[in-house]
């Protein structure tokens, strides 16, 4: 006689079916708590990561944001000097145009020029009174010369002289040679 023992179903323990049960379920949510993280929570972590890295890289390093501070106090020294270089007064213009006022016999013993003003004070000397009045008329020849005033004539072996004058303030600009 022969026993068949495929015939008969052993009937499982319930603690087996409860611990099968238990797995699946258990796994089941491992599962779909991977999933949620993986399609939920990372890539927003991941968008705000990117966010943070596109803001820190605008900052720069810092050795970047150093450059850049040394770029723009450089930049305001530039610009410094521009504004300082635009404003400077040149007085090669003044000098040319004086030449031609000044009578051959009629040295200046100082000047002082005040170019905000347009005012140039002249100490002069000469041999003669004449001399004087030979300057005087080439000063009202003159255009670029608006007024003038002679003071404090000295005549003894030679003659001294204040000259006070109003000039055309355009002498004192830049010229444009380039």
């Amino acid at each position: 006689m022969a026993i068949d023992l495929y015939s008969q179903q052993e009937e499982t323990p319930t603690w087996k079916k409860i611990l099968l049960l238990s797995g699946i379920i258990l796994v089941s949510i491992v599962l779909i708590v991977f999933l949620f993280n993986q399609f939920s929570k990372i890539p927003k972590g991941n968008i705000a990561i990117a966010e943070i890295n596109f803001e820190l890289n605008k900052q720069g390093t810092a050795e970047q944001l150093e450059k850049q501070k040394l770029v723009l106090a450089a930049e305001k020294k530039i610009n410094k000097f521009k504004e300082l270089s635009n404003t400077k007064l040149y007085f090669n213009s003044y000098f040319d145009a004086f030449e031609g006022w000044v009578y051959p016999r009629v040295s200046f013993l100082s000047a002082s020029i005040d170019a905000g003003t347009a005012e140039v004070i002249l100490k002069g000397k000469t041999d003669t009174l004449q001399s004087v009045m030979e300057e005087m008329i080439l000063l009202d020849a003159q255009s670029d010369v608006l007024s003038y005033t002679i003071s404090n004539i000295i005549v003894d072996t030679a003659v001294t002289f204040d000259l006070n004058l109003k000039v055309n303030p355009t002498l004192f600009k830049q010229e444009n040679t380039k």
